[in-house]
């Protein structure tokens, strides 16, 4: 039976982002941000915004675990 290992692979990833997929990745967080400006805009106004928070928040987390997993090693 093989053992699981808590550690971090030793080996390369599967796969590596190309300039262009990490390009994109950075202009999803300029959208990101741009988003969060908006919702709070709208939360001045009266609008629960509380669900779409959410999602942007996923969005944050996503992007930063792609970088973290596959982007670029320093």
């Amino acid at each position: 039976m093989a053992t699981k290992s808590n550690s971090p692979r030793q080996t390369d990833p599967l796969l590596t982002l190309n300039r262009e997929a990490l390009d994109h990745l950075e202009s999803i967080k300029a959208e990101l941000d741009q988003a969060t400006g908006d919702l709070d805009a709208l939360e001045e106004l009266g609008v629960d915004t509380s669900r779409l928070r959410e999602r942007i928040a996923w969005g944050y987390k996503a992007r930063e675990v792609i970088l973290k997993r596959f982007g670029e090693t320093k």
